[in-house]
């Protein structure tokens, strides 16, 4: 009798465990397949250096001035759906944020762009674009800057400053800086001469 009652609640107990595997086995497949994880990388087409970006804590990198588009940091996790209403946290400061405060940041909840995904349905970068007036927009998308397809047909932060103020060395950089690569150039030129 003993000996019966004891199989008895194995084979139960076996029972009990074999009917939990499918339940958890599909939920973390599940979640896998509900989201994206594109990489990240910045976009600015501000005038001043932004530095250290998180897009709901994985670290972006940083930017200079009308640049970005060249390097990626870090992945995003979204719907494998668009949801107009799903919310990343962005935050980051700037050069003159960080001269009055060097431990403070900016934070926005922002929303991404609809998603532009290749023919098989790949997205590969959430591209982190930072605009004037301190606006932050997510743009979701498997193509770069300047590509006919990229949203809001924006070309890369230089190339799009050059086309907003043509002939200008405004979107070149510093002054300073510019002056004193040019300085250097020139000396450089020289000392080569015989």
């Amino acid at each position: 009798m003993r000996n019966a009652l004891t199989c008895f609640l194995q084979i139960a107990l076996l029972f009990a465990l074999a009917a939990c595997k499918p339940s958890d086995a599909p939920a973390a497949a599940t979640a896998h397949e509900d989201t994206r994880g594109p990489q990240l990388s910045i976009l600015n087409y501000t005038d001043d250096y932004i530095d250290e970006v998180y897009v709901n804590g994985s670290w972006a990198g940083g930017m200079v001035k009308h640049a970005g588009g060249g390097s990626f940091a870090g992945f995003a996790e979204l719907p494998r759906q668009w949801n107009p209403n799903y919310k990343l946290t962005v935050r980051w400061r700037t050069e003159p944020l960080y001269l009055k405060d060097p431990d403070a940041f900016y934070e926005r909840q922002v929303a991404t762009e609809p998603y532009q995904l290749s023919e098989t349905g790949g997205m590969g970068t959430l591209w982190v674009a930072f605009f004037p007036g301190g606006v932050v927009k997510l743009f979701p998308t498997w193509v770069g800057p300047g590509h006919p397809d990229f949203p809001e047909g924006l070309l890369e932060p230089k190339l799009q400053c050059r086309k907003e103020h043509p002939g200008s060395e405004y979107c070149e950089g510093p002054t300073q800086l510019w002056d004193l690569m040019r300085k250097g150039k020139a000396a450089h030129t020289e000392d080569k001469r015989p």
